[in-house]
């Protein structure tokens, strides 16, 4: 398929899970907004239609909570064959809740500040998109001063998530140990609509991991969404290094929508940032005792150690520009290794030396196009521009064989999960569209 006839059918998938206010992932399983796939839509969006790319996103700031959370869902209230539903959630209980509109009761990472100056960038009218950048300032602000305060309170700079759904990342093998030292105390009944409306049980989580991600929520519900509560009783925690490394590149975008709409007084975002930037290795860096492997892994609160299952997340730092040469030439090492390596050059999001390897299911082998989108930015960042290109023609070459699905078959490429995906979408317009490095807009 030819790069423009690929670029009009994904602007077509876009089209057809636009709802007037928002862009669904896919018709098949989720029908309503997602916070992070509503950002990553709204960049690929931003190249042809930026009204429709500010209308994505505050929709999704007008749900905000008042103590800044952006919540992982907005619900559309004509949509009922989603479990958890905004009823199960019953963010009744927070005062903090917004009343207006029903939303899950967690959040998700922040690629929000990232999307709103792309919005910016790619747009002909620079008036109206800087009087959106004015707007959505304060909403974006919130949100990080959020979670650098109240989902960080150790103030390292680095972003504690209470919730497997909040990674982005559902049955990573990175929650396995956490996950298996909860102890379910009282499981409500419910059905799994997950797996009824996919049809295929194999490539989503287990009964027995799903049966512990809504012990998590029923437990947020007890403390009643209290944030400083729940950091000291709940009993899932964890600094997560693809979301703190999203949000570094967030802190950095926002100074750059700070510069563009005027606002002088950034010394809070820049001390944020250096926080990042010092405890970053301090805490997602295995000891340099002669077996580290120069990768990064999550970081356990609970228990005070490092996670070593080897995932897409551990590559994710080269994203971020904090790295050295050094350290980013160990990444690619790993990233051209045969271990993480999947059909056409893209990478797999697990290692398949990993005794949780596996091909078909979710986020325990499938390839992703926005971590491959993410990293093939992160080697042009660093000068592995020959590698860039192929994470991103093997990214393009997933999607025009196998269809905009929502994850594929590190194996054989099979396209797997939700059809039509809309952030599947997105990045191969992004990266098919984009004439430099996004990155370079904001790690200057």
């Amino acid at each position: 398929m030819e790069e423009s006839e690929l670029l009009e059918s994904a602007k077509k998938v876009l089209d057809g899970n636009w709802n007037g206010n928002f862009t669904i992932p896919s018709a098949t399983l989720y029908p309503h907004q997602w916070s992070w796939d509503s950002c990553f839509i709204a960049m690929g969006n931003s190249y042809f239609e930026t009204d429709r790319s500010i209308k994505e996103l505050e929709h999704l700031f007008d749900a905000q909570w008042k103590n800044g959370m952006i919540p992982h869902i907005v619900f559309n209230e004509k949509e009922k064959t989603y479990f958890p539903s905004p009823e199960y959630y019953d963010i009744t209980r927070s005062p903090n809740a917004p009343t207006h509109v029903k939303t899950s009761g967690m959040t998700q990472p922040p690629v929000h500040s990232i999307a709103c100056f792309y919005i910016h960038h790619n747009s002909k009218d620079k008036a109206k998109t800087k009087e959106f950048l004015s707007r959505v300032y304060p909403n974006l602000l919130k949100f990080h001063r959020f979670l650098m305060t109240e989902r960080d309170p150790e103030k390292s700079g680095l972003v504690t998530i209470f919730h497997p759904w909040e990674s982005g990342r559902d049955d990573s093998p990175i929650w396995d140990d956490a996950l298996a030292r909860i102890k379910i105390t009282k499981m409500p009944k419910f059905e799994r609509l997950d797996i009824k409306a996919e049809g295929e049980k194999s490539e989503r989580p287990s009964d027995e991991e799903y049966n512990k991600f809504i012990f998590l929520v029923d437990q947020m519900k007890l403390y009643n969404y209290d944030q400083k509560i729940i950091y000291e009783k709940y009993p899932f925690k964890i600094k997560d290094v693809l979301f703190s490394s999203i949000l570094h590149v967030a802190n950095l975008a926002l100074l750059q929508i700070a510069k563009v709409i005027g606002e002088e007084d950034v010394k809070e975002i820049s001390e944020w940032i250096s926080r990042t930037e010092t405890n970053f290795r301090k805490f997602f860096c295995a000891p340099s005792n002669g077996s580290s492997d120069g990768l990064f892994y999550d970081y356990d609160v609970i228990i005070g150690e490092r996670i070593m299952k080897r995932t897409i997340s551990c590559l994710l730092p080269i994203y971020t520009g904090i790295l050295s040469n050094q350290e980013a030439e160990v990444i690619v090492k790993w990233i051209s290794g045969a271990d993480f390596v999947a059909e056409y050059d893209t990478i797999a999001s697990v290692d398949e030396k990993e005794s949780d390897f596996k091909p078909l299911d979710y986020w325990r082998g499938p390839v992703w196009i926005n971590t491959s989108w993410s990293i093939s930015y992160g080697l042009l960042r660093y000068g592995y521009t020959d590698r860039a290109e192929r994470v991103k023609q093997g990214a393009l070459r997933l999607v025009a064989e196998h269809g905009f699905r929502e994850y594929f078959n590190p194996s054989t490429g099979e396209g797997l999960g939700g059809q039509n995906f809309s952030w599947t979408a997105a990045g191969v317009i992004d990266m098919i569209m984009a004439k430099s490095n996004p990155l370079d807009l904001f790690l200057k």
